[in-house]
């Protein structure tokens, strides 16, 4: 009898202890792999694992009883009964794209109008593994061929044109200048936005949709995350920094909360390399970010973004014949807030943007203070008239305010500390009011149209001015398309040290842009043209007539064996500037703009990528002599008649980075590091002089260096 007891009572524990395994792909609606999809029980978030590259999982079960969870940050939770599921063998989960129906109308609440014609989507995911990227979403922008930012910035440089043309928007309100000014010896190295928040960003490189106004290059435009999947907290600390993530729903699925911090240091980042950081002495950057969303009703939702940041820099500046400390301060306010409104055609918005900064710079004699306070706001209606045309307008409106406060040199190069200064306040301000209307039209199955018109309220000696556009896209088939747009854009630049005014920038743009997205290989060539007008040149103050650029480009993608991926973008650009009815080459004329990225990809062991960038120098105009001032005690320069007669060496990089993703139930682990200038290029950034300007130097951009960090990654219940 006791036998059998005994006997029972081992077969019941083997009975309850059971382990089931299941074991499947998930996909979206186009058969696509997706990488990163978390897999785990309803009823313990614990136990749960993340799709490899392939989409594929495993997970192994104690009972059949309870709800297996499929979610993806950029699709529809599933949920399955696992009664349901045949564990004997693999099963495919298909996710849905996230959708909001009111009253029979499925809207995309956070979608722009104009999605169809962006050249570039990229989701949250995609940001991440880009090679390039470091995690940050402008820096991925770096790989594509469109890009032509050569001065190792996030700040994003589209098909030739300069940085203040073109402009970045966070849910519909522009963020100016949107990258910390000083960080890890590059100016504008990272952006100031943080990719866990991001779930979509769309890059159009030429020809921007006119439901955004002042840009007249491209247009980078972000959205924040519209549902969270999982409550998360995440701890990250590395070489230079020290970091915390926390997102968490609130009251149900449609509302919650993420709130994060950061405080970046060059202690160790300097000191364990201070040979490869010759003009870093010292930075910092602390910033805190909050973004919540609420759905405040059945057809009302908010959504408010508020980011705090303060930092510093004490380097080494090098400028005209002087050399010495350069010192940087900020501190930053910015505020984005929306609300929306869904009716049953459409849906009506309301953004607001406050940006207030206050920033400080030293060096040699110049000592300069600049104050900015700028206010947006927009009320937009998206109308979806019916299944094939929809509209979009809205009235947008501007208000800048810069205030100087400078002591700087009589004669503008004599920057060392003992020259002769004078002080100078300066503070004006502008008010930039627009109206608009941009319509989509789906002709047919496979041909789309769309235009836009946008016009300004003559302000603060602005003039009246019409922005244009069209554009028509073609798709060949499911995977290949053609893209061809065209239009005439305002913009007004942003004030600085050297040109404290508002000047009217112009440009006519054409581009043909085609695409073509299989599986395994991804092919985007394009072709481009474009005037701009309205350009001022700091060098040694004069205003250019126009700049025409003409580009191609081709970017190709190809996976093999679903773990190597070879990554090729190129660009040649014939550039040309015009001053004074004088025609010279551009400073982004190249023949080529050579980009290459192998990487292999293995979650069960790491991801190692090999990133190459090749071209030619920049064009610059040189000093050629110098004459004494006995007045002033100084040597003044004389640069060349000709302009941009001279070219820096050729431009050569090579990165390498490698990281590992480690999943442990409840948590996990990405432990990364990356190589910059692995061959240690010195490469030309900028020329300055000695004192009698007879001997030319050279600033170089970053030369080797080393980073690396860990991220923990906790779900929460």
């Amino acid at each position: 009898m006791r036998a059998l007891l005994t006997i029972s009572l081992l077969f019941i524990s083997i009975i309850c202890s059971a382990q089931y395994q299941i074991s499947g792909t998930v996909q979206n609606r186009y058969n696509e792999s997706l990488f990163a999809a978390n897999v785990y029980i309803k009823s313990d978030q614990g136990r749960g694992v993340a799709t490899d590259f392939d989409g594929r999982f495993k997970l192994k079960l104690s009972s059949l009883s309870d709800t297996l969870v499929v979610s993806h940050i950029s699709y529809k939770t599933k949920y399955l009964a696992v009664k349901d599921i045949d564990i004997s063998k693999e099963f495919t989960v298909i996710l849905q794209d996230k959708t909001q129906s009111i009253e029979q109308v499925v809207v995309t609440a956070n979608d722009p109008v104009s999605e169809q014609f962006s050249a570039v989507k990229l989701k949250q995911i995609e940001i991440y593994l880009n090679p390039v990227s470091q995690g940050d979403p402008l820096k991925a922008i770096t790989v594509l061929p469109a890009s032509t930012t050569v001065n190792e910035t996030a700040n994003p440089s589209l098909r030739g044109s300069a940085a203040d043309r073109s402009r970045v928007v966070l849910n519909g309100v522009p963020v100016y200048n949107p990258v910390r000014a000083n960080q890890l010896n590059n100016q504008g190295f990272f952006s100031i936005f943080n990719t866990n928040i991001i779930d979509k960003q769309y890059v159009y490189a030429s020809n921007p949709p006119l439901t955004h106004g002042n840009t007249s290059a491209g247009l980078v435009e972000i959205q924040t995350l519209q549902q969270l999947e999982r409550n998360q907290l995440s701890v990250s600390t590395s070489l230079a920094s020290t970091g915390l993530f926390l997102s968490h729903k609130l009251k149900d699925d449609d509302d919650f909360i993420q709130i994060y911090g950061n405080y970046q240091f060059s202690d160790a980042f300097v000191a364990i390399q201070p040979d490869k950081l010759p003009t870093v002495k010292s930075f910092y950057t602390k910033d805190i970010g909050i973004n919540l969303h609420s759905r405040t009703g059945k057809k009302t939702e908010i959504n408010s973004y508020n980011y705090v940041i303060d930092e510093a820099f004490n380097g080494i500046y090098n400028i005209y014949n002087y050399s010495g400390s350069v010192n940087t301060d900020k501190r930053r306010l910015f505020s984005v807030n929306n609300f929306r409104y869904y009716t049953t055609k459409g849906v009506f918005s309301l953004n607001n943007g406050v940006n207030i900064s206050d920033q400080t710079f030293g060096f040699g004699s110049i000592n300069s203070r600049q104050e900015v306070k700028q206010i947006y706001g927009s009320a937009d209606y998206k109308w979806f008239m019916s299944e094939t045309m929809n509209i979009q307008m809205g009235v947008t409106s501007h208000y800048h305010e810069h205030s100087f406060s400078d002591t700087a040199p009589v004669i503008y190069n004599a920057v060392n500390p003992e020259a002769l200064t004078y002080k100078t306040d300066t503070t004006i301000n502008n008010t930039l009011i627009e109206g608009y209307i941009y319509n989509k039209w789906d002709i047919t199955d496979n041909l789309y149209l769309s235009a836009g018109l946008r016009a300004n309220i003559p302000t603060d000696n602005i003039k009246q001015y019409y922005s244009a556009q069209l554009a028509i896209r073609y798709n060949l088939t499911n995977s290949r398309y053609l893209l061809l747009s065209g239009g005439k854009y305002n913009s007004l630049s942003q004030p600085n040290y050297y040109n404290k005014s508002y000047n009217l920038l112009s440009a006519y743009q054409l581009a043909l842009d085609f695409t073509l997205d299989n599986k395994n290989v991804n092919i985007k060539p394009a072709i481009y043209y474009k005037r701009e007008d309205g350009d001022k040149v700091v060098d040694n103050i004069y205003s250019t007539d126009h700049t025409e650029t003409f580009g191609i480009e081709l970017y190709a993608e190809y996976t093999l064996l679903n773990r190597f991926k070879l990554m090729f973008a190129n660009s040649c650009i014939n550039q040309n500037i015009t001053i004074n009815n004088k025609e010279y080459k551009g400073a982004s004329h190249f023949n080529y703009l050579l980009k290459t990225t192998l990487q292999y990809n293995n979650p069960k062991l790491f991801t190692l990528s090999v990133t190459c960038v090749a071209r030619p120098g920049t064009y610059y105009t040189p000093i050629t002599g110098a004459g004494y001032n006995h007045h002033y005690n100084i040597y003044q320069p004389h640069y060349a008649t000709d302009k941009y007669t001279s070219q820096y060496n050729n431009y050569n990089r090579v990165d390498i980075s490698i990281n590992r993703y480690i999943k442990l139930k409840r948590y996990a682990i990405v432990a990364f590091a990356t190589i910059n200038n692995l061959l240690n290029r010195k490469n030309q950034s900028s020329a300055y002089y000695n004192r009698d300007y007879t001997t030319r130097l050279f600033n170089h951009y970053q030369y080797r260096t080393i980073y690396f960090g860990v991220v923990w990654q906790f779900d929460l219940k």
